[in-house]
């Protein structure tokens, strides 16, 4: 009796896994045939690629609405609960399977009017049952509706007809059956987080494909649903208003206001490539031209004495992907959320890449680590790049890093990859071993073990390794016509030595390095001494190359157009810092009040800094 009852039960499980994926398969296929005339331009591949790049997110999302059922059916082995236990499970099937269908039929004309897939936002017409399926555009409400009760009845039949009998049959068992369950229910947190890797799943592991339509279709709806609704999408009220949109919309224009005329040229050449390297947790206290430790980036400082550094540049947040978006979007950070990690909202981003690649740049992406992290793919994908490389890409016998390939190995493929790549080209490349646990290779650069002390080894490490890059990239035929742009992701407040600075203070938590060098530049051995942000190298970069599109980047300007008044913004979980000429302040929401302060600070100040904490956040909010 004991074998037969368990076998039993697992069968039930496996089928009951096997209903959920049916049902988010059958509704792929609804939205590729409702969208038809989008995806008769899939070529066929792509299209099939639909299915099969969803499949880790249907997935997921079978495993998370089968956790209660499973839970269930572990404790049918305590004998009074056989029959109860097969009752919840089918009406629990039911009442998902009707709010999945609802969700994906609403989900239909909701992408043809918003041109993306459901999410939380459309919470906000529950309160208003009128406007609901208006909500959903001014489609064909009879076919949206008719397609909700088929799916809804067809695969509530499908459950009373192969789920129901089995659950309602299931025999009497010994309670220690229910072990094996209990550890088979437990296991499904695998298939729910999408594996063992070390970041989990996200929607960036359905975009695939240049073609936007291909990687919306490969979402989840309720996935993509449920993600927008815990992160709190939904909510649309500003915290932050202080002021008419208008006046602060005019606060901040003032403070951008251009000061100078057309500065010296900065290239040898009309076109130059980019070459963008993006240095994880490059804080500005590690570099001694900057003020910071001695020794710790060697190399860096020696390059700084022949190139163009800026000596007062500001992270727009505390994270990578708050950081990539401020460098590649111009996006402010804005208090609890990262833009990078919604793609609906990521996606209405202006961005660089695909501004240098209307311009005729090939464009292309590095990264040692997981594509999937915090959304990167997604943001890649929507950034056009030509080419992305990530963990993947390497073999696993150079997955020498918690996170993926170390630097060295990811600076080799750079090297290889640029000697075939046509010009002008635009290059990112994120680095990776400054991150946490910064366990690098050997030798020891920085001796030490406590925290601060491997930190700052890690940096050594990836200076070493930028240091040989470029001294081999001076040879390449490349170099004469290439700007290397080398800047922090965000920085890291050095726990022993800035143990005292104030809480998220300016100089001690967001000062980051950035350098220009490389044989396109024409300006040498000289320091940018204006007051910068992230979000201004976008703007900047097109603004040198005479190139349009600086205007989208509405929080950044041209530095080397000079400011009116200068001034960086930044923001943190529930407040901003802006940083002036000076001086600098913290503000928090609460207590609703300047927390530190360096410098001379006033009412100007203050009213500058909550008018685009007020902006960047309903910019957010709209899109």
């Amino acid at each position: 009796m004991y074998l037969p009852g368990v076998r039993a039960r697992f069968k039930l499980l496996l089928f009951y896994l096997l209903y959920w994926l049916a049902l988010f398969a059958v509704v792929r296929v609804v939205f590729l045939v409702f969208h038809g005339r989008q995806a008769a331009t899939l070529p066929p591949t792509v299209l099939v690629g639909t299915l099969w790049h969803g499949f880790s997110l249907d997935l997921s999302a079978s495993a998370y609405v089968s956790l209660l059922p499973f839970l269930l059916v572990a404790l049918s082995t305590v004998r009074p609960l056989i029959r109860w236990a097969a009752r919840i499970l089918i009406a629990y099937t039911a009442v998902v399977t009707a709010a999945l269908a609802l969700l994906a039929a609403a989900d239909l004309e909701i992408f043809r009017q918003w041109g993306r897939r459901i999410d939380a936002e459309v919470i906000q017409y529950f309160s208003h049952p009128r406007e609901i399926w208006a909500s959903a555009g001014s489609g064909p409400s009879w076919l949206l509706l008719s397609i909700f009760a088929a799916v809804t009845l067809l695969f509530v039949g499908l459950a009373g007809r192969f789920l129901r009998p089995i659950a309602r049959s299931l025999p009497p068992v010994h309670p220690a059956g229910g072990l094996p369950l209990l550890f088979c229910t437990a296991l499904l947190v695998i298939p729910g987080r999408g594996g063992i890797q070390q970041i989990p799943i996200n929607q960036s592991s359905a975009y695939y494909s240049p073609l936007a339509f291909a990687n919306q279709a490969a979402l989840n709806v309720g996935w993509n649903f449920c993600d927008s609704w815990i992160r709190g999408l939904n909510r649309r009220d500003n915290p932050y208003l202080v002021m008419p949109a208008d006046s602060a919309r005019a606060v901040v224009k003032a403070a951008m206001t251009p000061s100078l005329g057309s500065p010296p040229p900065l290239f040898r050449v009309k076109r130059p490539n980019l070459l963008l390297i993006v240095w994880e947790s490059f804080t500005a206290r590690s570099v001694e031209r900057l003020g910071g430790v001695a020794g710790a980036t060697p190399e860096f400082d020696r390059r700084a004495g022949e190139g163009l550094l800026f000596r007062h540049l500001y992270a727009a947040g505390d994270r990578t992907d708050k950081g990539l978006a401020a460098l590649l979007a111009g996006a402010p950070t804005v208090p609890n959320a990262a833009i990078m990690r919604v793609p609906s909202k990521s996606a209405t981003l202006p961005m660089l890449s695909k501004d240098l690649g209307a311009a005729g740049y090939a464009t292309s992406f590095y990264y040692g680590g997981e594509l999937g992290f915090a959304n990167l793919k997604s943001f890649v994908v929507e950034g056009r790049f030509d080419r992305a490389v990530g963990k993947e890409d390497f073999p696993s016998s150079a997955w020498n890093s918690k996170w993926g390939a170390h630097d060295e190995v990811v600076a080799e493929r750079v090297l290889g990859d640029l000697r075939s790549t046509r010009s002008p080209f635009f290059v990112t490349w994120l680095t990776l071993s400054s991150h946490e646990p910064f366990d690098v290779p050997e030798p020891v650069r920085v001796p030490g073990e406590d925290a601060e002390s491997r930190f700052l080894n890690s940096l050594a490490y990836t200076d070493h390794v930028l240091g040989e890059f470029l001294r081999r990239a001076e040879s390449e035929p490349w170099w004469d016509r290439t700007l290397v742009v080398i800047v922090a992701d965000h920085s890291k407040k050095l726990q022993r030595t800035d143990a005292a600075v104030p809480y998220k203070s300016a100089e001690g938590w967001y000062h980051i390095p950035m350098l220009w060098t490389g044989g396109a530049l024409a300006r040498r051995g000289e320091v940018m001494d204006a007051i910068a942000s992230q979000t201004d190298l976008a703007p900047t970069l097109l603004g040198r190359l005479g190139l349009p599109g600086g205007a989208k980047y509405r929080f950044g300007r041209d530095l080397f157009s000079g400011a009116a008044r200068p001034w960086a913004w930044y923001g943190f979980d529930d407040g901003f810092g802006l940083l002036t000429g000076t001086g600098s302040l913290v503000w928090e929401h609460i207590p609703n009040q300047i927390t530190s302060s360096l410098g001379r600070v006033g009412a100007r100040d203050l009213r500058l800094g909550r008018a685009m904490l007020q902006l960047s956040y309903q910019d957010y909010l709209d899109r």
